[in-house]
């Protein structure tokens, strides 16, 4: 919100603005008779006690200029500021800030949490101490990095926030769980060399046993093909991760950093900062993928020294991984391009707005021009289908008939990957609405197509189930079609049906193995029925009174009571 609000985003310039005032707490002292005026808002101290935590903050709030009559907005409120403003001065001026009182009595208390025998402030210096005062020389060079941060280009700015308010996180996490903590003070830089380090892999950064694994299947491929194959892999792996990680870093430590007048008591020096690097990523990922604590000699404070040596090798310490961090993201903010415009469309990053889904009945009928959509369209009619049928209040299809003329015209020249959804939509509304509502000539396109539109599929699996149209199916063929339909919904561009529908596909299977006498089959998909949809009262208690003889219906089963009585 603080780079939006410059106007640099602005295409229509400002429109309106409003003078907002908030409170933040912080257990930084201003410089004497001084406020921090700053590009994204000034500070104002309401005393210099021990006990005075309060910081007044104000702000210009500028709203760009629309032409829209309804809807404007008049403010986002002053409180996305202070949220956005704490994270910078936390990081900016080194110290607790936040929009609770309580929260910087916790951490500035010289009370140990669940992690550690001792208090926050003996693993980083000043940050976490009950009062710190801030010089006139501070207070300059946080204006200059404030601003520096509002001009960079829009991509890198959100990319800096997300690295200190993972860094202030981190920071905070230290009394409840030092390895968290050190884990995302860590990632904090990491996010940056992810996206910031223009990174291309070769083929020799993959792992070296599934590198030889598939150089040795490769050996008889031509090289151009066995290229191809190694190209498709690296365009998909995570390669490199730790190695990107200390390049990253490397490449944003300049000289001055060793020659800091505020350096802590040992710190790293330049031939053993990769090694450094490169424990504390692997303290990083003992943790993340097994819960690991950290080794006894990261989790005491040792004074504020910055390294120590964890098996004969140089680590960093808290106090050296926060200077070091910060110091990476300062660069960071510093050399990274600055521009004074920028056309981007922020809508979507605006405090308070949410991005979600129009309910289907506001797009399924739109014209098809892509028989790749085919798919989600037929998950929307599916949706619109179960609210029809579950009675819900003004539920009723839409007139497809329009849409459906782009699926003939389309089906011709369709992929066969893509011909199944098509052939699925079209039939689905023609069967479901009355005859004098189908599209013209419908007839016969359904003898034209029934051949291939009744084969076991993905989209046929569910909406066979619908029109009971499965009876032709071998119990193999339906099995393996719903399974396949189970293991395709996980993926991306997977169908997803409703789970009323699901559960009523695998109950249609559960009827079939029971005529056929297979109890233990039936049993099992009755059972995944109701795993497919777990909240549904009356598919439980029919899971629970299950005998295998009774025959299986799923329209009395999960459809409403007076559905079924008609």
């Amino acid at each position: 919100m603080l780079q939006i609000n410059t106007g640099k985003l602005y295409e229509h310039g400002v429109g309106r603005t409003n003078q907002l005032t908030g409170v933040l707490y912080a257990n930084v002292r201003l410089p004497y008779n001084r406020a921090i005026v700053t590009r994204a808002g000034t500070l104002r101290s309401t005393g210099s006690g021990p006990a005075d935590l309060a910081l007044v903050y104000e702000l210009e709030e500028r709203i760009e200029k629309t032409d829209r009559k309804v809807g404007v907005l008049v403010s986002h409120t002053v409180g996305p500021f202070l949220d956005d403003f704490a994270v910078v001065a936390s990081f900016g001026l080194g110290g607790v800030f936040s929009r609770e009182p309580e929260t910087v009595r916790a951490l500035t208390g010289g009370r140990p949490g669940f992690s550690s025998y001792e208090a926050p402030e003996k693993f980083v210096t000043g940050f976490f101490d009950r009062t710190t005062y801030i010089s006139d020389e501070q207070a300059d060079a946080f204006v200059v990095f404030v601003d520096a941060l509002l001009a960079l280009e829009r991509r890198s700015y959100l990319g800096a926030m997300r690295a200190m308010r993972t860094f202030v996180a981190g920071l905070h996490s230290i009394p409840d769980d030092l390895a968290l903590a050190y884990t995302l003070i860590v990632s904090s830089c990491e996010s940056l060399a992810q996206d910031f380090d223009g990174f291309a892999p070769a083929w020799s950064d993959l792992d070296g046993r599934k590198r030889n694994a598939v150089d040795a299947a490769l050996t008889d491929v031509i090289a151009v093909r066995a290229d191809a194959v190694r190209s498709a892999i690296l365009e998909h792996e995570h390669v490199a991760l730790a190695r990107r990680y200390r390049a990253f870093v490397q490449a944003h430590v300049n000289a001055n950093y060793f020659r800091e007048p505020n350096a802590g008591v040992h710190p790293v020096t330049r031939f053993e900062l990769d090694g450094a690097l490169r424990q504390a990523y692997e303290m990083r990922s003992a943790y993340i993928h097994r819960l690991r604590p950290l080794p006894t000699p990261i989790a005491l404070p040792h004074g504020h020294w910055e390294t120590i040596t964890v098996e004969r090798r140089p680590a960093l310490t808290f106090q050296g991984l926060f200077r070091l961090t910060r110091h990476v993201i300062r660069t960071f903010v510093t050399e990274r391009p600055k521009i004074e415009k920028e056309t981007y469309n922020y809508t979507l990053e605006q405090a308070g707005v949410v991005s979600m889904e129009f309910a289907p009945q506001y797009w399924v009928w739109r014209p098809l021009t892509d028989p790749a959509d085919a798919r989600r369209r037929l998950e929307g009619m599916l949706s619109l289908t179960t609210s029809v049928l579950n009675r819900e209040p003004d539920a009723k299809l839409v007139d497809l008939r329009p849409m459906l003329a782009d699926i003939e015209r389309l089906l011709p020249q369709a992929a066969a990957a893509h011909r199944p959804a098509l052939l699925a939509l079209h039939i689905l509304f023609n069967l479901l609405v009355n005859p004098d509502q189908r599209t013209p000539g419908f007839d016969a396109f359904l003898n034209e197509h029934s051949a291939e539109a009744s084969r076991p599929s993905i989209e046929t699996v569910v909406v066979s189930t619908v029109l009971n149209a499965h009876k032709d199916w071998t119990r193999e063929e339906h099995r393996t079609a719903l399974e396949l339909y189970f293991a395709e919904r996980t993926r991306p561009k997977g169908l997803h049906a409703p789970r009323l529908l699901e559960a009523a596909a695998c109950l249609a299977l559960a009827e079939k193995y029971r005529i056929a006498g297979e109890s233990s089959n039936s049993k099992l998909f009755v059972e995944r029925a109701f795993e497919a949809h777990p909240a549904h009262v009356g598919l439980r208690e029919f899971e629970a009174s299950f005998d295998g003889i009774n025959s299986i219906e799923w329209e009395a089963i999960l459809l409403p009571k007076d559905r079924t009585s008609e």
